[in-house]
């Protein structure tokens, strides 16, 4: 008695593929108008990430160059060690801003070098437009992250526990909440419009378009029969 197989095939274009599985229908002022409206968006958003980037950057600086100071000048040996750890935790973060700054920074200034004379080289625009747009979004979606938020925690946790350690308590509480609280604000003060911009981007052109039928074929297969469906 012969087996029969039933095998389904499920086709899907993710979101992020839209040039991918579009680039040969989009025409010439299809792609002029999605670059004119990313980089428009992009643009737009600048601003508020230079804003973000480079206000906590100057903080983070000043609060490092304060406490390392105020430790350098400072008799006490508790407070020394309440100021080097808190100079160290600022300097970290300065460092973080500085190694990962948010893409949206530059706006769309990485596009603007790029040739559109030919069509190809639209196409091409287009889709670094839109792996920025969506890093960009990528990157506002960390502001939620628990993970972002337990290593702050984590950060200020470990340098209490040093200042416990090697000086006073009361020095290590005021430092751990102190700390925790800047960190929770810088977090979420975090520009967020990003993600804005990718869903009215998604929404003005569907990667999907609803004009696009599904559709199904069966198929021979040794010992049974195939249903490929198309979405």
């Amino acid at each position: 008695m012969a087996t029969r197989f039933l095998i389904i095939a499920v086709l899907l274009i993710t979101p992020g593929a839209s040039l991918a599985g579009q680039a040969s229908s989009l025409s010439k002022e299809e792609i002029d108008r999605r670059l004119a409206f990313i980089e428009q968006r992009l643009n737009a958003g600048q601003p508020g990430a230079r804003r973000w980037q480079y206000g906590w950057s100057g903080l983070f600086a000043a609060n490092a160059a304060y406490q390392g100071f105020m430790a350098i000048k400072s008799n006490n040996g508790d407070n020394q060690v309440s100021h080097a750890v808190d100079a160290i935790k600022s300097a970290g973060a300065l460092a973080f801003l500085l190694l990962r700054p948010l893409p949206a920074v530059d706006g769309a200034e990485p596009l603007e070098a790029m040739p559109t004379e030919t069509l190809e080289q639209k196409k091409t625009r287009l889709q670094a437009a839109e792996n920025l747009l969506y890093t960009n979004a990528q990157r506002a979606r960390e502001r939620k992250s628990w993970s972002r938020h337990l290593l702050a925690i984590s950060v200020h946790l470990i340098g209490s526990s040093a200042i416990v350690a090697l000086g006073d308590v009361q020095d290590a509480v005021k430092s751990n909440i102190t700390g925790i609280a800047i960190s929770q604000a810088h977090i979420w003060s975090q520009p967020w419009r990003a993600i804005d911009d990718l869903t009215a981007y998604e929404q003005q052109f569907p990667t999907n378009p609803a004009a696009v039928p599904r559709s199904w074929e069966l198929s021979s297969i040794p010992g049974g029969l195939g249903i490929t469906i198309h979405f």
